[in-house]
């Protein structure tokens, strides 16, 4: 290819926009903007839902990192030993030991096994986020010993999705039975949380000051250690220097005990792929019509280009360029209503989900792998119409047929 040549697809690229009607230039470059907000779109959706599925665990039961009882022993073998030292690694900004216990609760002849925790409410605060989900009522107080709060999924009421095997709709102000071991008290809800972490809403909280007026017997007992590290924290590094303490439990992630939770992001992500090429394909079909469309009403030009000499490569350089043009045009046009419309809409009234509220959530890398992949389909999709235009007979495509 001589340098004459090489310039004529930028000549003839240049022609096509400068005579071309300019109001279907800028619809043009719409549709290839709202090809590429639906190819990024999705993606940055389902890795929100992801991400609040994610937080749900860490904000709503397990912390980032917990300990349990190993398989010798029933409880935590000096735990709050164990806690104080958790507490001096600088990396760790919450700890929080508990009692699980399963537990009969009782209202208005309504009788269920649930889950119980006794907990030290303000130590619970700086791991968890439960005192943030009340719906009804307060969060405990530390010295409170005739108070329960409980999940939604125990209380009931409309829309609840466990209402059948609920109290169906208690309140704020009534009186549950809690029952361990045969032994019995009565609590008034003073509380009515939502975690939108379902395990943790089929649970209800008591302090350790009402443990210990209930059962004096399980007063030191702690079989639960949940921490939370800061923001930027290693979770890995921090898991290490636990591990390095010699504690007497089983030492678990968020991501270990995020059980049925962690089925649920990885559908999500065998669902995200599945939408990624849907909507790689449907921006093909897009840059495929524009193209087309383009290229079947300059038949006859392209006829009379191929008759005065011009080779037929050199016409579909012109297209893979201008469709290259139009990609980049709607990857702007889309960045720009991404990024100055929908994410600040989406983190101001995010999607609010049983599992989580999600926002839209990308990275640079994603950002970019997306970007590559929309010019790629913009030139796959924009050379199919244009060689098969280039390769019908020359009168034909002089008299467009």
């Amino acid at each position: 290819m001589t340098k004459h040549e090489a310039k004529i697809p930028f000549r003839l690229l240049w022609a096509f926009l400068k005579r071309g009607n300019k109001w279907t230039l800028m619809l043009i470059m719409f549709l290839m903007a709202i090809a590429f907000i639906n190819m990024f779109f999705v993606s940055s959706l389902f890795n929100g839902i992801i991400k609040a599925a994610d937080q749900q665990v860490i904000d709503a039961s397990t912390g980032h990192i917990m300990i349990l009882p190993d398989s010798k022993n029933d409880e935590i073998i000096d735990a709050k030993e164990a806690m104080q030292d958790i507490k001096e690694i600088p990396e760790v900004v919450g700890v929080s030991g508990s009692t699980i216990l399963t537990t009969t609760l009782t209202y208005n002849d309504i009788k269920g096994t649930w889950r119980t925790i006794a907990i030290n409410p303000d130590d619970e605060k700086t791991v968890t986020k439960i005192s943030e989900r009340m719906i009804e009522g307060t969060y405990l107080d530390a010295d409170d010993t005739s108070s329960i709060i409980i999940g939604r999924q125990i209380a009931g009421g409309e829309d609840v999705e466990g209402d059948a095997f609920s109290f169906k709709d208690a309140g704020v102000g009534d009186t549950v039975t809690v029952g361990i071991n045969g032994i019995t008290k009565d609590f008034i809800i003073t509380g009515i949380f939502y975690s939108k972490f379902i395990e943790t809403d089929q649970q209800a909280f008591i302090t350790h000051a009402a443990l210990k007026d209930f059962v004096p017997a399980l007063d030191e007992t702690i079989n639960r250690i949940v921490i939370r590290v800061g923001e930027n924290a290693d979770e890995s590094q921090v898991l290490n220097q636990i591990q390095a303490l010699d504690i007497n439990g089983s030492l678990y992630s968020w991501e270990d005990a995020a059980g049925l939770m962690k089925s649920v992001t990885k559908s999500f992500l065998s669902i995200n792929v599945l939408m990624t090429l849907v909507a790689s394909l449907i921006a093909a079909v897009t840059i495929f019509i524009v193209i087309y469309i383009n290229v079947s009403g300059k038949r006859q030009q392209i006829g009379i280009l191929r008759a005065i000499g011009v080779k037929p490569s050199l016409i579909v350089w012109s297209y893979v360029f201008q469709a290259i043009v139009y990609s980049v045009a709607g990857i702007i046009v889309g960045t720009a209503l991404f990024f100055v419309a929908l994410v600040p809409y989406f983190n101001a009234y995010p999607f609010s989900l049983p599992i989580g509220d999600a926002s839209l959530m990308f990275s640079p890398l994603d950002y970019f792998f997306r970007l590559e992949t929309f010019i790629l389909v913009a030139v796959g999709a924009g050379l199919i119409p244009v060689l098969f235009i280039t390769r019908i007979k020359l009168l034909n495509a002089i008299w467009g047929k």
